[in-house]
């Protein structure tokens, strides 16, 4: 990757994967500050690379940790000495395009240790495992290569795809065109898509479909039409490629409920009107976090859904 290539060719550059935790009053700020104890913890120095780890008891995700980030470790800029944490700033962050969940990591060829097919004890128990720059490296091509419409970004656009995340978690869903004269919209997507689809399981909310190559986060409310959703996961539901079609073509909403309603015009592609009415009894897994906001879907009804 051409933003740490002056680090990955610096042989005195180590490479850890560091847990993080999920809470926005940690002392941890993803992508921006990382904590530690500093008097049990002396490996990480300035300049070295780490990938964040969310662990299965931090994790949103049914207990399962999972990677989604790297960064480079900056300076000191506070010192605890009642507790010996100390607070590191983080420099050139990268969001992964995908997550790395365990069935993403099943088959992965670890350097640092052997994977014996149990993640227990795997990774450090303190939260900081020092791992090799090939599965740095390794990391880093397999979530790319997992979600490979997102491999063209720019610097500028991936840093933007950083504060997307970031904003989000503070819910700021407002997203200009344009951020310093930069487009805004790759950006956004890289950080929407991702985070719709690890909501929904990386399923189809109404196939359960599996097969990533057919899953598509699907804004309810068009990026168009309204910039004060666009960041807003619960503006999104996972789909398969020809359900996002119909959906955005106005052919059938939600209710409220999550209950699929059908428009009782057709649309010109038999293959999709024949994948409608298989699906026309479904309803949508309603996750009280994760679910759709129910103004969103009432405006998808009165603007969107074809009567």
């Amino acid at each position: 990757m051409q933003m740490y290539q002056s680090q990955t060719t610096n042989p005195q550059t180590n490479y850890f994967i560091v847990d993080s935790s999920s809470s926005p009053n940690h002392n941890d700020v993803d992508f921006k500050y990382y904590s530690y104890q500093n008097q049990t913890n002396k490996q990480l120095h300035p300049g070295d690379l780490i990938i964040y780890r969310r662990s299965g008891s931090s994790s949103e995700w049914g207990n399962e940790f999972y990677l989604y980030g790297t960064a480079q470790l900056g300076d000191v800029v506070q010192v605890d000495p009642t507790t010996g944490n100390s607070l590191l700033e983080v420099k050139n962050p990268y969001l992964f395009s995908h997550r790395l969940m365990k069935q993403n990591l099943r088959t992965f060829d670890w350097k640092f240790r052997k994977f014996k097919g149990k993640w227990s004890n795997f990774f450090n128990m303190n939260g900081i495992t020092q791992i090799t720059k090939e599965d740095f490296l390794g990391l880093l091509d397999r979530q790319n290569n997992l979600s490979p419409e997102f491999d063209d970004l720019s610097n500028a656009e991936e840093s933007l795809a950083v504060k997307c995340y970031q904003a989000q978690r503070h819910e700021l869903y407002t997203i200009e065109d344009t951020a310093k004269g930069v487009p805004t919209r790759k950006a956004a997507d890289k950080y929407f898509s991702d985070q719709v689809k690890f909501n929904y399981h990386y399923k189809s909310a109404l196939t359960g479909t599996a097969d990533e190559d057919e899953l598509v986060a699907t804004r309810i409310i068009p990026w168009e039409e309204n910039k004060t959703t666009r960041l807003d996961y619960r503006n999104g539901i996972c789909l398969t490629k020809i359900l996002k079609k119909a959906f955005t073509q106005g052919y059938f909403t939600f209710s409220d409920q999550g209950h699929i309603i059908l428009s009782d015009l057709s649309s010109d592609d038999p293959k999709l009107n024949k994948t409608l009415n298989k699906y026309k009894n479904r309803k949508i897994h309603m996750n009280r976090e994760y679910s759709p906001n129910k103004n969103y879907l009432q405006y998808h009804r009165e603007h969107i859904f074809k009567r």
